[in-house]
């Protein structure tokens, strides 16, 4: 499971084929590994970097919980990949 310190990378992926890698949609952050951080008791990464007013509320610091469900981390040490569920309010190995 993710912890603290683990390296990620982040995908987000087409809805229709969810969870296939292949329909990668690129974003800025498509290769950027991060490093997961806990902040307040919840897991998260530094993902907002351009501080944007309209995500996060301009944190860095993006809990996992304020991403969508077709949003997938892949730890890049084991390649395990997850994604957190708004339905059991954690992050759920795929």
């Amino acid at each position: 499971m993710l912890q603290e310190n683990s390296k990620v990378k982040v995908y987000i992926c087409n809805h229709q084929t969810f969870p296939e890698i292949g329909d990668e949609v690129k974003t800025r952050n498509s290769g950027v590994i991060f490093e997961v951080k806990k902040h307040n008791g919840k897991l998260g990464i530094d993902y907002n970097t351009s501080r944007s007013p309209y995500t996060c509320n301009g944190e860095i610091f993006t809990p996992f919980e304020t991403f969508s469900w077709n949003v997938i981390f892949e730890d890049v040490e084991t390649g395990k990949q997850y994604h957190y569920s708004n339905i059991t309010g954690n992050l759920e190995e795929i």
